[in-house]
């Protein structure tokens, strides 16, 4: 996994979702408004925004994940294939996979169908856009 965000990364150098809110402290994302298949539509690279909706940069960095209600989600894609839990602490989402940190996702902007994050693995990050799927 971390070979691969790395990789992402790299590659992004070389070349999440609800209605509108703010980053206020109060703010906080409730489960029922995240419950859905969240997919990767664009990586911030260069001082530019990247689909990754089309090919090629679909087959090598398309990802989504589906948040459920009872705090499970699945991912799938560029940052790996596997099931975890997730915790809400105002405009951060923590998954976990095993009990262990897996990512952690910032929340910059949101509306009902689309989002842009912050995508972070230890001190490396990456900004994404997503769009709600169902």
């Amino acid at each position: 996994m971390k070979k691969l965000f790395h990789l992402l990364l790299l590659c992004a150098a070389v070349g999440f979702l609800f209605t509108a809110c703010s980053k206020d402290d109060g703010e906080s994302i409730p489960k029922d408004r995240i419950a859905g298949t969240w997919e990767g539509t664009a990586i911030y690279a260069n001082g530019t925004w990247i689909d990754i909706t089309k090919y090629p940069y679909s087959a090598e960095f398309g990802f989504s994940i589906t948040f459920y209600n009872d705090g499970s989600y699945y991912g799938q894609g560029a940052f790996g294939t596997g099931h975890g839990t997730y915790t809400i602490n105002g405009m951060t989402i923590k998954t976990y996979v095993s009990g262990e940190l897996y990512l952690t996702y910032k929340v910059k902007s949101m509306t009902d169908t689309t989002a842009e994050i912050t995508i972070e693995e230890g001190s490396d990050t990456l900004d994404v856009r997503v769009r709600k799927s169902n």
